[in-house]
């Protein structure tokens, strides 16, 4: 798998002694936060923007409970809910979800993606992470 890879691996500064990576794996994971505010506001009181991304249809991580969870964080709004395009492999817009954009942090579903986004819907995936790390912004497409 891509993420075993040993040049990715170095890539990403992961331990060398872990073991193979494999999607959900049998992890025996922890929980070390039972709120996760005060990590997101450290990284953006750093003025370091952020991504929050949820496939609409994902069972695992309801995309509603991230969306109150960032609308709880008190950041100043940019852009009200609304719907964000991406060009069909037909060549035709499409609504790809919906984004909230505040100072920082942008928040965005994809429609008809479940919990691995990118492997779900593939294209608008790819357009999400392009107009983020670009500073696009989701309502001009």
């Amino acid at each position: 798998m891509y993420l075993s890879r040993a040049e990715v691996k170095k890539a990403l500064h992961v331990k060398e002694d872990l073991p193979q990576w494999s999607p959900c794996a049998n992890i025996d994971y922890r929980r070390s936060y039972s709120d996760m505010s005060a990590q997101y506001k450290k990284v953006l009181s750093k003025q370091k923007r952020v991504l929050v991304y949820n496939g609409d249809i994902d069972m695992a991580c309801n995309f509603l409970g991230d969306e109150w969870f960032v609308d709880r964080l008190g950041l100043p709004s940019v852009k009200p809910r609304g719907e964000w395009m991406y060009k069909a492999e037909s060549g035709t817009q499409q609504v790809a979800g919906f984004f909230k954009e505040f100072k920082d942090l942008t928040f965005v579903t994809v429609r008809g993606a479940g919990h691995m986004v990118p492997t779900d819907k593939p294209r608008p995936a790819l357009k999400m992470f392009i107009n983020f790390i670009a500073n696009k912004p989701f309502s001009q497409q």
